[in-house]
């Protein structure tokens, strides 16, 4: 069926007049599709809008972030030189606090030695003024009191006294007490004595070598002697065991005047 001109203005006019009758229009000549799209569009439309709303609030967090982390490096940055420059220091520190304490350990080791030769020349004095009390302790009376002088001459005297060892002979010179005594026998002998606060072995063996020297240059006996507040073990065991005889200082003895 074909409309004139007349019939379309009719319809044309219709159209625009009815809004139902164009609807109906509608619905024969579009599908359910095509009537939609206008609708559909408009919610891509909208969800458009919304990512591209999200995307550019996602930049923004993304450009925020970009500068904090920049920041972040930066005081990072910063933070790894204080901490280099913190690391040197502390090395530095480090070797002089152990320069420090070297020297600090040198200076309380000399200290310490400095002491025990103190107080082993105080212990050695001692034993010279209590040589008639130490005597006296081993049931014997003195005859003579030798001093270095005397041992001197002792060891002038023999043939090989130059096959001494120098350390050896200074030694024997340095003897803390060396005393001639006669026990209520009548037997004559000497006591080579080595004092110390506390005797070790070195007291022993230089006590002990003392002796064999005296009876070697003078052929009387003699008996190593220690004379000392106290012993470490070794030289109570020895003690206990009669190798070297032991006189032991009173404490009051060693009080300063």
């Amino acid at each position: 069926m074909t409309l004139n001109e007349s019939e379309k203005l009719r319809l044309m006019r219709t159209l625009q007049e009815d809004p139902a009758f164009l609807e109906q229009v509608r619905s024969l000549v579009l599908s359910d599709e095509l009537r939609q799209l206008p609708e559909r569009f408009a919610q891509f439309a909208a969800s458009v809008t919304k990512f591209i709303a999200e995307q550019q609030q996602f930049n923004v967090n993304v450009t925020n972030f970009i500068a904090e982390q920049q920041e972040f490096n930066a005081d990072q940055k910063q933070f790894n030189a204080d901490q280099k420059q913190f690391n040197a220091e502390q090395k530095q520190f480090n070797a002089e606090q152990r320069e420090f304490n070297a020297a600090v350990t040198h200076r309380l080791q000399r200290i310490t030695d400095d002491l025990g030769d103190l107080k082993g020349h105080v212990a050695g004095r001692l034993a010279r003024d209590r040589a008639d009390d130490i005597a006296a302790s081993l049931g014997c009376r003195i005859i003579a009191q030798l001093d270095g002088a005397d041992l001197r001459e002792l060891v002038r005297r023999q043939d090989d006294a130059a096959d001494i060892p120098f350390g050896q002979r200074r030694s024997f010179y340095n003897a803390d007490l060396v005393i001639q005594v006669r026990d209520p026998a009548g037997a004559e002998f000497y006591l080579a004595g080595e004092a110390s606060y506390t005797a070790d072995l070195r007291d022993v063996q230089r006590a002990q070598r003392n002796a064999e020297f005296l009876t070697k240059f003078t052929g009387l006996n003699a008996t190593p002697l220690i004379i000392s507040l106290r012993n470490d073990h070794a030289v109570d065991a020895l003690i206990a065991q009669g190798v070297v005889r032991w006189f032991q200082f009173d404490q009051r003895d060693l009080q300063p005047e």
